[in-house]
C-alpha cells in the first residue's frame, strides 16, 4: 500500500509499485492495468496523481495508453544470457537498442603492492521513448600498468573494451565469474528504482585476454528485470 507519510511522493511511491507488478510479472506484456479510478479508488488517491504514475510509466516504456480501450503492457523483459557475460554495450546494440551507461566512480587507486588500478564503476541499461532502465551497475579494476592514460577516457560515452581493443590492443576473451546473491543497497535501490531492499543477483570474477592474461576484475549487480538462462551439455 501506499504511505500517505512518507516524503516521497504520492505518484512515485505508484509508479514504483506498478512497475514492480509489472517486472514480477503480475500484469504480463500486453495485459491492461487497473483502470484510473480503479486505482483511484483502491489506493485512495486523486486522478491526477495516478495520471502522473501512469505519465511516467508511458515515458519509461512499461505502459502504452490506447484511447478509448484502456491503459496496457508494453514492457517486454530483457533476457541477458549468462553466458554472454561481455562487452554490454556490444551485446545491447545487438538488440538494436540503444545503450546508456552512467559513471558513478572513476578513480585510481593501488593494491596492496602499491601497483595502479584504474577503478570504474557505472550504471548501465537502455534508452527507452524518454527514459533511461538501468539494467546493471558494473564495478571493473584493471592495471594501469597495462593500460596507462585509461583513466583519461569518459566511459559514460565510450565503451570499455572498444577502447580495450581499440587503442591498447588488447583483446578481452575469457571469464572465470561466480555468481550469488546480494540484498539491495541504496545506490541499487536508487537506479533500479526499487522501493524496497530486496535481493539480486551478483556476478564476480576476472576477465582475460587472448594471451590468457589478467586484466580485469569484475563484480557486475543484475537488475531484477534480467532474466538469466543456463545452458549445460550432458555426457
Amino acid at each position: 500500500m501506499l504511505d500517505k507519510t512518507d516524503v516521497v511522493p504520492l505518484y512515485i511511491q505508484l509508479q514504483r509499485f506498478l512497475k514492480e507488478e509489472i517486472l514480477k510479472g503480475t500484469y504480463p506484456e500486453g495485459d491492461m492495468i487497473p483502470s484510473e479510478t480503479q486505482l483511484t479508488k483502491k489506493y485512495g488517491i486523486t486522478r491526477t496523481t495516478v495520471r502522473k504514475a501512469i505519465s511516467n510509466l508511458v515515458n519509461e516504456g512499461f505502459l502504452q495508453q490506447v484511447h478509448g480501450k484502456g491503459t496496457f503492457v508494453r514492457f517486454k523483459r530483457m533476457k541477458y544470457s549468462i553466458w554472454n557475460f561481455g562487452g554490454f554495450t556490444d551485446y545491447i546494440k545487438g538488440r538494436n537498442e540503444t545503450p546508456v551507461s552512467k559513471v558513478l566512480e572513476a578513480q585510481t587507486i593501488f593494491n596492496s603492492e602499491g601497483s595502479p588500478y584504474f577503478k570504474l564503476v557505472r550504471a548501465r541499461g537502455i534508452k527507452r521513448e524518454q527514459a533511461e532502465v538501468f539494467l546493471t551497475i558494473d564495478t571493473s579494476l584493471l592495471p594501469l600498468e597495462l593500460f596507462p592514460g585509461l583513466d583519461t577516457y569518459d566511459f559514460a560515452k565510450d565503451s570499455l573494451y572498444r577502447v580495450l581493443r581499440d587503442i591498447y590492443k588488447v583483446f578481452p576473451r575469457r571469464s572465470e565469474i561466480g555468481v550469488r546473491p546480494v540484498m539491495s543497497g541504496d545506490q541499487m535501490q536508487t537506479y533500479f528504482q526499487l522501493s524496497e531492499t530486496v535481493p539480486l543477483l551478483m556476478a564476480e570474477g576476472k576477465v582475460f585476454d587472448d594471451k590468457g592474461r589478467d586484466i580485469e576484475a569484475v563484480k557486475v549487480v543484475y537488475s531484477p528485470e534480467i532474466e538469466f538462462k543456463i545452458m549445460t551439455t550432458m555426457h
